[in-house]
């Protein structure tokens, strides 16, 4: 039997190594510039050792054959303690966006003693029952099921799909900077390779447990 060897993760850290850590997992098909260096400063600016990296298949991180992905959500959740143990980190304030946030969740759940807080954006408790919450809305089910006529391999057509998809979920709170978003997702997508790996994302299972 051959053992799969483990991924490389990229991460990139803020602050100062002595204050309390934070790890920040970012969701599906985006790398950990998708957490903005200013946010991260931030926090780091309030006391806080911040550490956000790049998931499976995304940014500088180890990339599989699309549409075969050899990891399960359970594996990503061992990335995660993986990164704190390459700082030399016991436990951590753990912060997920989207499907980061599951996999906050599974490494909670996993890994207790190693989280110090949770918290859980822009996604749900696994195993709960949502179908009460308010659903997507027409405009954004129409949107997303554009992305299946998208060639992930085309840089021009993906940069496209990514920033109408930035703009669909923005909401109306603040101005939308297209240009400034166009000039982000390009340099994700050159800094990463592509995102046609990333579509694992969307094949993912977890464990029975």
């Amino acid at each position: 039997m051959t053992k799969e060897v483990e991924p490389e993760i990229a991460s990139q850290t803020f602050g100062d190594p002595a204050h309390p850590p934070m790890l920040l997992i970012m969701g599906a098909m985006a790398s950990m510039l998708w957490w903005p260096e200013a946010f991260c400063r931030k926090l780091a600016g309030k006391g806080l050792f911040v550490i956000r990296y790049d998931n499976r298949d995304t940014g500088r991180s180890t990339k599989y054959a699309p549409g075969e992905p050899p990891y399960t959500f359970d594996d990503m959740a061992d990335d995660a303690i993986r990164v704190l143990d390459s700082y030399g980190i016991a436990k951590a304030h753990v912060a997920g966006m989207s499907m980061g946030g599951m996999i906050a969740q599974l490494v909670a759940l996993k890994h207790p003693s190693r989280v110090i807080s949770l918290t859980a954006i822009s996604t749900s408790p696994i195993g709960i029952d949502t179908s009460h919450l308010p659903a997507m809305t027409d405009a954004y089910v129409k949107h997303s099921a554009k992305g299946a006529k998208v060639d992930w391999s085309n840089r021009d057509q993906v940069v496209d799909f990514m920033v109408k998809d930035a703009h669909a979920i923005a909401g109306t709170a603040h101005p939308f900077d297209e240009k400034l978003t166009r000039a982000f997702v390009e340099q994700d997508y050159d800094r990463s390779g592509g995102f046609l790996s990333a579509t694992n994302h969307f094949l993912l299972t977890s464990g029975e447990d």
